[in-house]
């Protein structure tokens, strides 16, 4: 009985030390590390920006593949603020979580939300110039509130957090330096003086639809034209009214020289209208065009400029007349005030 009530006593008194300590432990825990590439900002940025590219260089998808394959798991916008992953895994260590993207800055910065099990995390991404060089910096705040167990635990995270983040930079420096670079034109200012003229098929479609919209449309105005022998055709188009990336707003064409033009049921006779625009020209593939976009945007963010409508492409060199990806050339424009 004594052994029983000693037991006690020194149970105690060290259930008293352990709550006593916690409270002079850290409620909050952080890691950083940090990475020079010979990379881009926008192509570092674009990684880590859309969480769809996460399964490029993150130290997860070495142990799991799965969950970067599910593409439910991503909410239907996969890029910049308010877009969300979730995954749960058979692996011990990745269990269960959700990353949400809080913050964005073009080529700067990218801040998140992190759940991982049942701890809650802030992580932030830094890019910036570096001498000839770009620093990567990516660093995680742990929040351990005020249980004393979350706080004691919080001096073993170091073992479960350091090592993913090195290794994942180090991913994203090699991904990020053996990426090809594009030689893509810089946004410019222009102001259309004359009205282009082309046909087009409006429509819009939700779903696994959106791959193929594109050829579907295209098609059938170019079946239409054939009725039509006055006209006189010159590269296609397509005007973009709406675009996520689960439904798609979309009106393709083919511009052509002149107004002469019959319309039908479906295929409709439309302009580009006079007025300035931002232009960009996009040389290569177009799994590479978002970092035309990039250029472009960074450019109307810097010059604090309106858009005024929707966007389109000129396709001047296209899969139709070049099988070599690397000599297709697209033409991006924006109209703005």
């Amino acid at each position: 009985m004594k052994g029983f009530k000693w037991f006690l006593f020194v149970f105690l008194i060290i259930s008293i030390l352990f709550v006593a300590i916690s409270f002079f432990l850290p409620s909050t825990v952080k890691f950083e590390r940090k990475i020079t590439a010979d990379a881009s900002e926008e192509i570092v940025f674009n990684q880590v920006n859309d969480l769809k590219n996460w399964k490029n260089w993150s130290t997860w998808a070495l142990r799991d593949t799965s969950i970067f394959s599910n593409l439910s798991a991503y909410s239907a916008k996969s890029e910049g603020v308010g877009a969300t992953f979730s995954w749960k895994s058979d692996d011990d260590e990745l269990d269960k979580g959700k990353i949400k993207i809080t913050k964005s800055i073009p080529f700067k910065t990218v801040e998140l939300e992190m759940l991982f099990g049942f701890t809650e995390a802030m992580s932030y991404w830094n890019i910036q110039p570096y001498g000839k060089q770009i620093e990567i910096t990516w660093g995680i705040n742990v929040n351990l509130g005020f249980n004393p167990f979350s706080k004691w635990s919080g001096m073993f995270l170091e073992d479960a957090f350091v090592p993913d983040i090195e290794s994942g930079l180090e991913n994203l420096k090699n991904y990020a330096q053996e990426y090809p670079i594009i030689n893509s034109g810089l946004a410019s200012k222009r102001t259309n003086d004359t009205l282009q003229w082309f046909i087009s098929v409006r429509d819009s479609v939700r779903g696994k639809k959106i791959n193929t919209i594109h050829t579907k449309l295209l098609n059938e105005v170019e079946q239409h034209v054939k009725s039509d022998s006055n006209v006189v055709v010159l590269y296609p188009i397509v005007v973009y009214h709406y675009w996520s990336d689960t439904m798609i707003d979309i009106e393709v064409g083919i511009l052509i020289k002149d107004s002469v033009f019959t319309n039908s049921s479906r295929v409709k006779l439309n302009h580009i209208p006079k007025g300035n625009v931002i232009t960009a020209t996009h040389y290569g593939a177009y799994e590479r065009m978002p970092e035309t976009y990039f250029s472009i945007n960074e450019w109307i963010r810097k010059n604090k400029v309106e858009i005024t409508g929707a966007p389109w492409e000129i396709y001047k060199v296209d899969p139709s007349v070049e099988q070599n990806p690397s000599k297709w050339v697209t033409e991006i424009y924006f109209p703005i005030k």
